[in-house]
């Protein structure tokens, strides 16, 4: 394996780039909140979230500090 490696414990997704730098792969988490897929990158200062609600990580966004799980929010879209 060429380029950079990060892992995570229990990833959500995988991420593969090739590139003219090589080819770099890292796991992914998805927000309970938006469904959006974030890379973790150790020491990188991103604040990242965690919803005690649905005892899970989020992405951090503004939008995603109050607990509207992504399953309901497209319910919610579905009936609209």
């Amino acid at each position: 394996m060429n380029g950079k490696c990060a892992t995570i414990l229990n990833p959500h997704g995988h991420l593969l780039i090739d590139g003219p730098g090589g080819r770099r792969e890292h796991d992914t988490l998805q927000c309970c909140h938006c469904g959006r897929h974030f890379v973790v990158i150790t020491g990188s200062g991103r604040r990242r979230g965690f919803c005690a609600r649905c005892a899970q990580v989020t992405c951090g966004a503004p939008g995603c500090a109050n607990c509207l799980p992504y399953e309901r929010r497209i319910e919610l879209l579905e009936t609209s």
